[in-house]
């Protein structure tokens, strides 16, 4: 399934300006640019991440000393993979105390 977002929305964003766009359309209520990044390795280590270097990837843009990247398709990975809202989850084991 294909989202259409608003014609509004600037063609390129940073990792900031797009977690500010994840909260905004409530994608991810709790992005900032460090939890953008993050997902950025996490889902280029799985093979999923549209954005980089290597190629079938789009290359990311670089406006001063910011990457940018296509909002588009930015938002639509996002809506398609998105974060685990509740992190990596519950330990299954009590942790052990730390040795002294």
């Amino acid at each position: 399934m294909t989202r259409t977002w608003p014609d509004d929305l600037p063609p390129y964003v940073t990792f900031t300006t797009g977690a500010n766009l994840l909260r905004r359309f409530n994608i991810d209520p709790f992005a900032d640019a460090q939890s953008v990044r993050y997902l950025a390795r996490a889902h280029t280590e799985k093979g999923i991440w549209p954005f980089g270097d290597g190629p079938g990837l789009m290359p990311y843009g670089q406006v001063a000393n910011a990457r940018t990247m296509e909002t588009g398709i930015f938002l639509t990975h996002c809506a398609e993979h998105p974060p685990n809202p509740r992190g990596r989850g519950r330990d299954k084991q009590p942790r052990r105390s730390p040795r002294q």
